[in-house]
């Protein structure tokens, strides 16, 4: 299973004028998201896209190749919010991508993001586990 790395971004921005709106209302305001190398997403994509027999096009996805970690959740323990913003964590991910709600994700496993997510008072799973967004078919 490979091993890779990212950062922490807190609150991320939609676009680069900074705008934290998304196009159902609400905001980023509580998301957690883990930069990862845009590499890693170009590569599966082209993985994915090849498998199907370029019958199916993707594209980068929004925050490019990241890790949803909060997703929209208000955090019962706000003051620990953000206090690693920038700081990179380790993590480890399968190949095999999936689909979900149109998004081509690969599963990850890290014990650090839901060590993180429990000292939040979030559940440790998230509702759907863990995942590296590679691209989107949408």
């Amino acid at each position: 299973m490979p091993i890779s790395t990212g950062y922490y971004r807190f609150a991320p921005a939609l676009n680069k004028e900074g705008n934290k709106i998304r196009r159902d209302g609400s905001t980023t305001d509580w998301w957690l998201i883990i930069e990862c190398d845009r590499e890693i997403g170009r590569y599966y994509r082209h993985l994915y896209e090849e498998s199907r027999h370029h019958a199916v096009q993707t594209r980068e996805p929004l925050w490019g190749t990241h890790i949803s970690v909060v997703r929209g959740e208000e955090p019962p323990y706000k003051n620990l919010w953000a206090n690693c913003e920038g700081e990179t964590v380790e993590f480890n991910y399968d190949t095999e991508a999936e689909i979900y709600d149109g998004y081509v994700v690969l599963p990850v496993y890290s014990d650090v993001l839901l060590d993180y997510r429990e000292s939040l008072g979030l559940s440790r799973e998230p509702a759907y586990p863990l995942h590296l967004t590679v691209g989107n078919t949408i």
